[in-house]
């Protein structure tokens, strides 16, 4: 199988071209419904809401230059965060960089604390402060590198080390570097979610990736 360059994965897409017309540049579809072929026959699209050629092509890309299996995008970066958070049930302890997006932080502390999930916020550059925060109940660790606003840097390879050894969950924000420049798959994070708005020329797409 051939191996192509993260530029060529940029360039081409998920599938080269629209199968159905040829185009080169994927189009845009706006229809929100689409026609069966017969009954109980579908071509896998049936409403915009549930799936899209346009936006499958963009979470199979997205994937693709992830180095990951599965792509889902989301209208924001929120929503993405909080499909994350409907793994754990109450009571699950999560350990977060103790410097990220505001957003993010805001969303565990106002809505999913009062859910019954519970979060430790580290300094996660040292891996010490990360193995002297996990408890009984820990479930996942959330690391966003570089970090929103200081730049902290993180060690994914020694940190999936860590977490894969426990069972624990490696989730990682990716928006500061993009895939084009760390691919968190492969230093051993689990899943990946980073938002599109710093570099889809100012839109508000934003995506996980999952492994």
């Amino acid at each position: 199988m051939l191996k192509y360059s993260i530029g060529t994965k940029v360039v081409h897409g998920s599938k080269c071209y629209d199968p159905h017309t040829g185009a080169v540049s994927f189009p845009i579809y706006q229809s929100a419904t689409f026609r069966h072929p017969a009954l109980h026959q579908t071509t896998g699209y049936d409403y915009s809401r549930l799936q899209n050629p346009t936006r499958e092509e963009l979470e199979n890309t997205i994937a693709n230059i992830e180095n990951g299996k599965f792509g889902f995008a989301f209208s924001s970066g929120m929503a993405a965060v909080s499909t994350i958070l409907s793994l754990f049930t109450p009571g699950d302890h999560i350990v977060v960089s103790d410097d990220l997006y505001g957003g993010t932080y805001r969303l565990f502390e106002e809505i999913y604390k009062k859910y019954g999930l519970e979060f430790s916020y580290v300094n996660t550059s040292k891996i010490q402060d990360i193995e002297n925060s996990v408890k009984d109940n820990t479930k996942a660790f959330f690391i966003e590198t570089p970090t929103n606003p200081m730049m902290k840097v993180a060690d994914l390879r020694a940190i999936s080390e860590f977490s894969k050894d426990r069972k624990i969950l490696l989730i990682v924000d990716n928006t500061f570097l993009t895939p084009y420049f760390q691919r968190p798959l492969e230093l051993g994070a689990d899943i990946v979610v980073h938002s599109g708005t710093k570099y889809l020329g100012g839109t508000t797409i934003h995506w996980q990736v999952l492994l």
